[in-house]
């Protein structure tokens, strides 16, 4: 997220997580932490704080492979302490920094 705002909307945070608006409200409902605010209308407005939940929580499932349970394990307990402070976050980054680059090198080697 290049510009730096106070709310998100459900759209923009798909997004940059690369997920899909079923997925986010799907967390919203398993992950009791995410509690994105929501206008009259019922319109999801995400925090910064509920986006790095959200891309700990993909993070978990997607890339360590972690169930829902064992992800909610995690978070509850901080058995893992991957997220307690910002250089282990830059770890985390750098991981789908090298995976975005692992995808064009395949999808450019699939071009020639």
């Amino acid at each position: 997220m290049e510009e730096e705002k106070l709310y998100y909307s459900i759209g923009e945070v798909s997004l940059v997580l690369e997920v899909s608006l079923p997925t986010l409200r799907f967390w919203e409902k398993e992950f009791k932490q995410i509690k994105p605010q929501k206008n009259k209308r019922g319109v999801r407005y995400y925090t910064m704080e509920d986006i790095s939940l959200l891309k700990q929580i993909k993070y978990l499932t997607k890339t360590c492979g972690y169930t829902l349970e064992g992800t909610k394990n995690i978070l509850k307990n901080k058995t893992l302490s991957l997220f307690e402070n910002k250089e282990e976050n830059k770890d985390i980054e750098m991981v789908e920094n090298l995976k975005e680059i692992k995808d064009f090198l395949l999808e450019l080697k699939n071009m020639l």
